[in-house]
């Protein structure tokens, strides 16, 4: 599926539809986090996934009402520029809230230690999430993680120009470890297949979470050089 056809068929959902029409489905309980019409679509990935030599994967994406973010009024080309650019400075979206974002400013820190210098957001890494609806709080995340990473993150990946892939957090640790058969202990590994391409992969804990985040503090220093080595 092509980059964009992609991003647009992510934010329309079809099993959203249905879990907001009352069906039974395992993303009902996070479906019922946006009671209203003008919800928030959501989220395919943020930044140029299809250039960006690092990608993140977390959970889900949370959510701020007052955030200047795709309803399912937009425009297919608005909702496409919104998320490809989201982090672009002349874009107008949320470039100049990024360093008010926790998860984001963390995600920024980690890029940068890997490059070496100030990582510039949606051009040097790209996030995405394995629940694409937005809650507080990882609600309903556990209940829909099976059905929306297997719809949809293997197509991401595909799209994906990222040779290394961060993990943050338990839930993408744990999906992840399983469907590409990693030891979820270990926190880097290299060479793995993943969407037809061979890819490192860095384990580290949630932005929230109380441990060392760094991966200077759960990485040996042979194997950051090597992350480097591959950008």
């Amino acid at each position: 599926m092509q980059r964009n056809d992609l991003l647009l068929a992510i934010t329309r959902c079809p099993e959203l539809a249905k879990a907001r029409g009352g069906a039974p489905l395992p993303c009902s309980e996070i479906a019922r986090r946006q009671p209203c019409d003008d919800y928030h679509v959501p989220e395919p990935w943020s930044g140029h996934i299809d250039a960006a030599p690092i990608l993140f994967i977390s959970s889900n994406p949370s959510i701020s009402e007052n955030e200047h973010y795709p309803t399912p009024h937009w425009s297919d080309r608005n909702t496409v520029d919104f998320f490809q650019r989201r982090f672009d400075p002349d874009a107008g979206y949320s470039y100049s809230a990024f360093s008010k974002v926790r998860f984001w400013a963390s995600a920024r820190q980690r890029a940068g230690e890997i490059l070496q210098r100030d990582a510039v957001p949606g051009s040097d890494f790209a996030l995405t999430e394995l629940v694409h609806c937005k809650s507080r709080g990882e609600q309903g995340v556990k209940e829909a993680l099976a059905t929306c990473s297997g719809q949809w993150l293997t197509p991401i990946l595909e799209c994906a120009a990222a040779s290394i892939v961060i993990l943050l957090g338990r839930h993408a640790r744990n999906a992840c470890a399983q469907f590409w058969q990693l030891d979820g202990r270990q926190a880097v590994h290299f060479g793995v297949p993943i969407a037809g391409r061979r890819r490192a992969v860095v384990i580290l804990p949630h932005p929230n979470a109380f441990q060392k985040k760094t991966i200077a503090a759960n990485a040996t220093a042979e194997e950051l050089e090597r992350l480097r080595c591959l950008l």
